[in-house]
């Protein structure tokens, strides 16, 4: 399974840097836009949608409010993710119980769609549009998701021993998210100081907004997982082979992304 999933990720990964540098804004979005509707796919499965009718009518609908939202100020987009991204932190920690909540109704989790996917495709390509580094900081959102991800999967696998939410994710553990958050701090200070010039505050700052984003990252695996449990799936699908579904690839980009796109908005002028 691993050697898969390194081959699949060997095959993609230099495709999207490619395509983050040589790619205009709108080409770009359009190639992470195929994505994200795949992924709006594979959650329509997720939410109680078994119809196709349905399920292409709820997809339309995301990609046209994803479009619509692209001519609106970013901020209060960004400011709308992380405020679900929040409410959606209090829910798993106060709702060990898969069938209370919000999120454990099938319209809390057909509405919940559009937080979780219309900001996490935008906030990237938002930060692309820019003359000045836009590509390097929307490799680096990207890279950052990744780091988090193989660092928690790297450490927590031979010395994950605490469990973060059993119910949810059994294999999700605190050593794994301290050793992914280690490698994102290693990532943002020599990103920060290397490639972008930072000093002393400013860097401290930069380094806080991706660390927040990796811990945030964390939480966008656990509501997938959580979604998948309710749905009684492993995956969200079958699209990439010893990945799953895509979504189970977006998750934790569906939460990073705007969590830390929204804090470089607002701590800009300190950087």
């Amino acid at each position: 399974m691993l050697k898969l999933r390194l081959l699949t990720a060997a095959v993609l990964v230099p495709l999207i840097v490619w395509a983050t540098f040589y790619l205009t804004t709108p080409e770009l979005g359009a190639v992470f836009g195929i994505f994200f509707i795949m992924a709006a796919w594979e959650w329509t499965g997720l939410c109680g949608l078994t119809a196709w009718p349905w399920r292409v009518l709820y997809v339309v609908t995301l990609v046209a409010a994803g479009l619509a939202l692209w001519q609106v100020p970013l901020l209060p987009v960004m400011f709308a993710g992380v405020a679900w991204w929040l409410w959606a932190l209090y829910e798993l920690v106060h709702y060990s119980d898969l069938r209370q909540g919000f999120l454990a109704t099938s319209f809390g989790r057909r509405l919940s769609g559009f937080f979780i996917l219309i900001p996490a495709w935008i906030a990237p390509l938002a930060v692309h549009a820019r003359s000045d580094g836009g590509p390097r900081l929307t490799l680096f959102i990207l890279v950052l998701v990744w780091m988090a991800d193989s660092g928690a999967y790297f450490v927590g696998k031979p010395w994950g021993r605490t469990k973060i939410a059993p119910h949810i994710s059994p294999g999700k553990s605190l050593e794994g998210l301290l050793g992914g958050v280690a490698m994102v701090a290693v990532l943002a200070l020599v990103c920060g100081k290397y490639i972008w010039k930072l000093e002393a505050s400013s860097l401290v700052l930069w380094l806080a907004i991706a660390v927040i984003a990796a811990l945030f990252s964390v939480l966008g695996d656990l509501v997938e997982s959580r979604a998948k449990r309710i749905a009684g799936v492993k995956d969200s699908g079958s699209l990439l082979p010893g990945h799953g579904g895509v979504l189970d690839r977006v998750d934790a980009l569906t939460a990073a992304a705007p969590v830390f796109v929204f804090g470089w908005l607002l701590l800009r002028p300190l950087l």
